[in-house]
């Protein structure tokens, strides 16, 4: 019998663990589990598909989702060890993400960044599709003020390529999310969960710009509304 996204949240949830409790790798294990299936739950991805990890503080080293996971089965103790640098995986026996290649070069791009999510949202997907950038507008904005910066869109290439990782950090250099062409988008934050923020906030732009087009041209918010949201972005600690 198939489970829903839901039922499958609901029936494999991960214990909430006080996070003072454990050491930081342990930690950034159940929180991305958590994150994970906290996504998945609220349908921002399906069946394997997306990736997401974290980079380990103090460390050249990040946890990534192993490939053929469901992000609402991830337990704490499945996520791989990877270096950064040389991709060489250091603890776990799966095997790490096709995407692995763009969060590593993601890291090595942006040093603050602690986090990488991509997953692959209806909306999001459509949009990358029609090959549309996301219009900074609405008050969703609020919630992820960082996009205001904007949320491109990248150049198509294979899953798990270089190219595919080079396109990522030339959309991504300066913003923390992109859509990408028929796949999805991908979004970064000092933290898991600003960076999983930042997917949904993208998520919810997506769907309200496809309906925008329904009717009319999408309009961003005024410029110093924008550059208001960008500072305070920046105020608050986040990736910008």
């Amino acid at each position: 019998m198939q489970v829903s996204s839901s039922e499958c949240f609901k029936q494999r949830a991960v214990p909430q663990i006080p996070v003072y409790a454990l050491p930081d790798d342990e930690e950034l294990r159940v929180r991305l589990a958590q994150a994970g299936r906290s996504l998945y739950a609220e349908g921002l991805t399906h069946g394997a598909s997306g990736n997401i990890s974290a980079r380990v503080p103090g460390t050249s080293r990040c946890l990534i989702k192993p490939s053929g996971y469901r992000f609402c089965d991830l337990e704490p103790e499945h996520f791989i060890v990877v270096d950064i640098e040389s991709r060489e995986v250091l603890e776990g026996a799966g095997k790490p993400s096709i995407e692995t290649p763009f969060h590593t070069r993601l890291y090595l791009l942006r040093p603050q960044a602690g986090s990488v999510v991509h997953v692959h949202p209806k909306y999001s997907t459509i949009m990358s599709i029609l090959g549309k950038e996301l219009v900074p507008m609405g008050m969703d904005l609020f919630s992820a003020p960082a996009l205001a910066k904007g949320i491109p869109l990248s150049r198509f290439a294979p899953l798990g390529t270089e190219e595919l990782a080079d396109n990522l950090v030339e959309a991504m250099r300066e913003h923390v999310a992109c859509l990408m062409p028929h796949h999805g988008v991908t979004a970064m934050g000092k933290t898991i969960e600003e960076a999983a923020n930042n997917a949904r906030v993208v998520e919810s732009l997506a769907e309200l710009q496809y309906h925008v087009m329904l009717v009319g041209e999408p309009e961003p918010l005024p410029r110093n509304m924008l550059d208001m949201l960008v500072k305070v972005a920046g105020e608050r600690g986040l990736l910008v």
